[in-house]
């Protein structure tokens, strides 16, 4: 998957700072194979993984890889970066295709390594799934976790995933060690939101793979909340607009 470290903003394609890696290309037609061949002129390395998709403005396409969309005409000449707008609709087609990439990506996150806090009807019967980036750490992720009886009263699961913004050997990383390897994760993790002290541990652990997603998703802050439809929320949202948003998406 193409990681986001290395892909901020296809901007970088024009300094030929990015590097593309996964497996398949994909393309809307003949035609738009000029435009992979621009893209491996001008970044380093081999582009293995581009889907591009003709758009409904004549002659440009959408480029995306991993979570990045830009657009390039049909002779690879010309790339443009930003949102593009149906003016009709008022829909922005660029957010829609994020979105959609990022369902993929969370789609394919292992649900084994994550904290999760079910619905009240159980997680099975839930009418939402969040899933939150989140930091023993942060004072905002702790007044979000507070909510948490507010969401599942409602009919939400909350998932966690660890992103210690301090980095890998920081406290804030040990903490989410000791946390996700605790007899009882759910409890170890509301301890440490609380303030709490708790058993230092380790042991095989998802922390790392865990920052990896933080980086596939161009994450930079906690909390950030991603709902089912791929949209994402950075920042602490309330439970009662949260609750709102989800029932709104």
């Amino acid at each position: 998957m193409f990681k986001s470290i290395k892909n901020r903003n296809l901007l970088g394609l024009v300094t030929g700072t990015v590097l593309l890696c996964a497996s398949t290309v994909s393309f809307a037609t003949d035609e738009s194979s000029a435009i992979l061949k621009r893209l491996q002129t001008i970044v380093p390395g081999d582009v293995k993984e581009a889907t591009i998709t003709e758009t409904s403005v004549q002659g440009i396409y959408q480029v995306k890889v991993g979570l990045t969309v830009v657009y390039m005409s049909k002779d690879g000449k010309y790339l443009l970066n930003g949102n593009m707008i149906d003016l009709d609709s008022g829909k922005n087609l660029t957010k829609v295709a994020v979105a959609k990439a990022r369902k993929t990506a969370l789609d394919g996150i292992d649900e084994s390594s994550l904290i999760i806090y079910p619905a009240k009807q159980g997680k099975d019967k839930a009418k939402h799934t969040i899933t939150v980036f989140t930091d023993v750490d942060c004072p905002y992720c702790k007044k979000f976790h507070k909510e948490i009886p507010v969401l599942n009263e409602a009919g939400v699961n909350v998932r966690y995933i660890s992103f210690p913004r301090a980095g890998v050997g920081s406290p804030s990383y040990f903490k989410a060690v000791s946390v996700w390897c605790a007899k009882n994760p759910q409890k170890a993790m509301s301890d440490a939101m609380n303030g709490a002290a708790i058993d230092k541990t380790q042991c095989k652990n998802p922390i790392n793979k865990h920052l990896e997603y933080a980086q596939e998703f161009e994450v930079n802050g906690t909390p950030n909340i991603l709902l089912e439809n791929g949209t994402l929320l950075p920042g602490y949202v309330p439970a009662k607009k949260l609750l709102q948003v989800l029932s709104d998406s």
